[in-house]
């Protein structure tokens, strides 16, 4: 493959830049493009196993990052670093090449001097992180969800994960549903609490939102000085929830272990990155919510963690066939650290609440 061809579709003025391979991302193949001439650029092979539907994606991508760059729709504070993901289109207009041999490309501008962190290691990185996605939602306020294609049907729907947790169970096709009840019974009685609190919460008229859908630490730039810049990853971004975006961020953000944490005894939420994240996030965006979201903060990292966690233990009952496993029963441990981090958060449900409302009180 000669990936000067597809540089050449989108920056005829880099193509003698030699592709180097770049980052540790393990959905597409990223490199960066660098010349004296024409800047710095993020070219991306699109995973197209996953992402079947590129002009869905790529056309989600556009609208939301094209709604990003318009100055009338805020920034992050007046002396930040206020970049935004910026694609790059093809000589022909479009928001990504397919080659000759049917794979899709895509470019981004490179944001100068930024970096990303796996892990939040402390509350002023918690609450910079909160920040960012409060801006995120605050700018995308005004945008209506519904001109976005829903890219991945009910990626954090409950119901539609229970039922597939269910018929992982009855099929239970490597037989490893034996031995792991108290598991299973553990899920059916998180699943009828948190079932009951969003039928009520959608009863009650929540409002669809344009969600970034993957909100964890990494998919945040920063600069030099700690300071957060935007969002990036935005292959998720779709119609949903903001209490999706909350929750997972505070699931990724305040846990005090690894997802896949083998020492149970050590996962926790941190109470004090929750409360710099909430700190953060409603100083940017308590305004925009509705009473019934922001009612529901305060629960949804109980209900994400539910989510993913139950995502895990499906695909462990179906043989791991969806997540990438590197050890005997990786996807069973990633449950069980997610089923720690929940009981976590219920035994801290009221002072999470407390948290939440002493915050939004002052805003």
């Amino acid at each position: 493959m000669d990936l000067r061809e597809v540089v050449r579709c989108f920056l005829p003025k880099a193509v003698d830049a030699e592709p180097v391979s770049y980052g540790s991302g393990h959905i597409h193949d990223t490199y960066l493009i660098a010349s004296p001439e024409a800047g710095s650029y993020i070219l991306q092979h699109i995973n197209q196993d996953i992402f079947k539907d590129v002009s869905a994606l790529q056309h989600n991508i556009l609208k939301v990052t094209e709604h990003l760059q318009n100055p009338e729709n805020g920034h992050f504070r007046p002396t930040a670093n206020n970049h935004n993901l910026q694609l790059v289109l093809t000589q022909d207009k479009r928001s990504f090449h397919t080659d000759d041999r049917g794979n899709c490309w895509r470019c981004f501008h490179f944001i100068k001097g930024s970096h990303s962190f796996d892990k939040v290691s402390s509350v002023t990185m918690a609450e910079e992180a909160g920040r960012a996605l409060g801006l995120f939602h605050r700018r995308l306020a005004n945008f209506t969800p519904l001109e976005l294609e829903v890219t991945l049907p009910d990626f954090h729907n409950l119901e539609s994960r229970y039922r597939q947790f269910v018929a992982a169970t009855e099929a239970d096709p490597k037989q490893r549903v034996e031995g792991l009840e108290k598991e299973v019974a553990f899920v059916k009685k998180r699943f009828i609490r948190f079932a009951a609190i969003l039928n009520g919460v959608f009863s009650s008229g929540l409002p669809m939102r344009v969600t970034h859908n993957d909100p964890k630490i990494n998919n945040i730039l920063f600069d030099s000085l700690g300071k957060a810049i935007c969002l990036i990853d935005l292959d998720t971004v779709m119609p949903g929830y903001y209490f999706h975006d909350f929750g997972d961020a505070i699931r990724t953000g305040t846990a005090s272990a690894a997802e896949d944490e083998t020492d149970l005894s050590s996962m926790f939420v941190r109470l004090d990155l929750f409360e710099a994240y909430c700190r953060g996030y409603l100083l940017e965006n308590a305004a925009a919510l509705e009473t019934n979201e922001k009612n529901i903060l305060y629960i949804s990292p109980q209900i994400m963690t539910f989510i993913i966690g139950l995502r895990f233990l499906t695909d462990y009952f179906n043989g791991d066939i969806y997540f990438k496993t590197h050890r005997p029963h990786h996807n069973l441990d990633r449950w069980r650290a997610q089923k720690a981090l929940l009981t976590s958060m219920e035994e801290n449900e009221n002072k999470m609440l407390q948290i939440v409302e002493e915050i939004l009180n002052k805003n």
